[in-house]
């Protein structure tokens, strides 16, 4: 799933925890959406300075199960650090990493990480990974049209096509409640 659907969907789930269960009204949405990407934000740059050439993938430790027990943990030291737990931990529930069985239980599985496409291009060529991944997998272009469509509602839901309410979006990470 590209970085943009994680943030859309894990900001519309929040959106609503907030407005029908009351939860964590102080979560800041610029740090969810840091938190919705965090695997990609740390493992990528890994990769591109050194492990890509070790293990030819892009998808490294902070994929794994560890990784994600270890943020939850952390979570459970109070709400807002729950709600970026669970905005960190939605990363490996919307990309279904169990089903890369190597990166996500890694070391249980052995040293090696998950390699995608043939000849592992994934960092070399990220684009020409991306394309193979979307054209012989056509059901994730759902998954990122209901990423486009789960952003819309958010915009729409929000009103964050007025300008005062992006500008307070945006330099405050909060949204708008209605009275």
């Amino acid at each position: 799933m590209l970085p943009q659907s994680h943030i859309a969907y894990t900001w519309a789930a929040l959106s609503l925890a907030q407005e029908h269960l009351d939860f964590a009204p102080d979560a800041d949405y610029r740090l969810v959406a840091l938190a919705a990407a965090g695997s990609d934000l740390i493992d990528k740059p890994l990769a591109l300075a050194y492990f890509y050439k070790k293990y030819k993938s892009a998808v490294l430790f902070a994929h794994t199960l560890w990784s994600f027990l270890f943020v939850l943990l952390l979570g459970l030291w109070g709400t807002i650090e729950l709600v970026y737990a669970l905005a960190y931990g939605g990363h490996a529930l919307l990309d279904r990493l169990w089903f890369f069985r190597d990166t996500f239980y890694w070391p249980l599985r052995g040293w090696r990480f998950h390699v995608w496409g043939k000849r592992g291009s994934e960092q070399e060529r990220i684009g020409w990974a991306y394309w193979y991944a979307f054209t012989r997998r056509p059901e994730l272009w759902g998954w990122e049209l209901g990423g486009l469509l789960a952003l819309g509602w958010f915009v729409w839901r929000h009103r964050l096509y007025r300008w005062e309410n992006l500008w307070r979006f945006v330099a405050t990470g909060k949204v708008m409640r209605e009275t």
